[in-house]
């Protein structure tokens, strides 16, 4: 169970948006902080308890929790496409350039063909790097995320 105190629903928002339907950053970052650091432990913390003063509006705070979590989410899907589309440029780049260097450098036993196959290579790790490491790690915070928007809430009113 995660504990959040407020004493009354506009904490929860952030305090430019007189609309309240965008959630405040340090609360979301507060809920946010408890998936990450139990990553391994699958929903340990799956309810929401509120402790406030005045009443809430549960179903607003879950709608602007699960908005914050759709962008965040997409922001992620967003750099995993770019991530991905610079990684197939990187192998094709490197590639290119790799047979390139490496045919010129026989035809013609030069240092500078030697460079251009080096930089291709480097592109060809490059990529190999955005696919096992970049890209996964992105995709394991992304599902850190998930939880967040099947949190079950309860609001306890302090007296």
């Amino acid at each position: 169970m995660i504990q959040l105190r407020i004493k009354n629903e506009s904490e929860l928002y952030s305090p430019y948006d007189p609309s309240q339907t965008v959630i405040n950053r340090d609360v979301y970052n507060y809920l946010k902080s408890f998936f990450t650091e139990s990553e391994g432990r699958t929903h340990q913390h799956d309810t929401l308890q509120i402790i406030t003063d005045t009443p809430i509006n549960e179903e607003r705070v879950k709608q602007t929790i699960i908005a914050a979590v759709k962008k965040d989410q997409t922001e992620i899907d967003r750099q995993i496409s770019l991530n991905h589309k610079r990684a197939v440029e990187g192998f094709v780049i490197g590639i290119l350039l790799s047979i390139a260097g490496f045919g010129l450098a026989v035809i013609l036993n030069q240092v500078i063909l030697e460079i251009i196959s080096f930089i291709g290579t480097m592109s060809v790790r490059e990529a190999v790097v955005i696919y096992t490491k970049l890209n996964p790690d992105i995709r394991r915070v992304r599902r850190l995320l998930d939880p967040l928007t099947d949190l079950k809430m309860e609001v306890v009113i302090a007296e």
